[in-house]
């Protein structure tokens, strides 16, 4: 059995506890009723269902909660308990979800933070979110996803359709949540759609986001290439794998 397995587990473990962990500290913030009295946070608590940001903590912690439950029997001598189709699904959501949602929420937002918060990360929430969580939030996504990247043997699929129709379901049922919500509420989840919206800059700012998640995804296997070597990825990765 290659070490790298134990090198997912030891990622995935800590990927875990600092999303659990995390998780519990912003559910104990949004208990503060005095905090909870300030109009733009209870705002913005009012919708937490509708940011990237939460819907990344969501899969990141489904997906590592699988790949630690697989790898996990698989230590123990217990594969044989994991279903064909869940190896496949693990592979095609780390590739289509996993990987390219982190790379794209990390690239997107710390430029964006940098220049000005007030169009992603309004300085308001820092009253029930501090920088640690929002670290963990933005942050540490990236390295988690690439800590797999790097231990997980794969291969490129022989065809991209269904993780390519996978990224484009997500890309369409998220946009149609925000724009719901706008017509709903009148409000976006995000300052930098109100400042575009209605303008040409919306749907170029999401044009160059799908772009960007479209060139993330098939670098990644690039990349990969680089990192196993051509010959591995043709094997499907078994000079490493678990």
């Amino acid at each position: 059995m290659s070490s790298s397995i134990y090198y997912r587990l030891a990622g995935q473990g800590v990927t875990l506890g600092l999303h659990g962990a995390n998780s519990v500290v912003m559910l104990l913030s949004m208990q503060n009723e005095e905090i909870m009295k300030d109009p733009d946070v209870k705002r913005m608590t009012s919708m937490q269902s509708r940011y990237l940001t939460v819907w990344n903590i969501a899969f990141q912690m489904s997906y590592f909660a699988l790949a630690f439950t697989c790898d996990l029997l698989t230590v123990t001598g217990r594969d044989n308990l994991i279903p064909k189709s869940i190896r496949r699904f693990r592979q095609t959501y780390f590739s289509s979800v996993i990987f390219t949602v982190a790379a794209v929420i990390f690239t997107i937002f710390w430029p964006i933070f940098i220049y000005d918060r007030e169009l992603l990360f309004p300085a308001f929430i820092d009253k029930i979110f501090s920088f640690k969580s929002n670290l963990v939030m933005h942050f540490c996504i990236l390295p988690a996803a690439l800590w797999e990247f790097a231990f997980l043997p794969r291969h490129t699929p022989k065809s991209h359709r269904l993780n390519l129709g996978i990224m484009v379901a997500l890309f369409v049922v998220y946009n149609t949540v925000i724009l719901h919500t706008y017509y709903e509420r009148g409000l976006f989840p995000y300052p930098i759609f109100h400042h575009t919206y209605g303008t040409i800059y919306f749907p170029i700012f999401q044009a160059l986001v799908f772009f960007l998640g479209l060139t993330v995804y098939l670098a990644q296997f690039k990349l990969y290439s680089l990192l196993w070597g051509k010959e591995k990825i043709r094997n499907g990765g078994k000079a490493k794998s678990s």
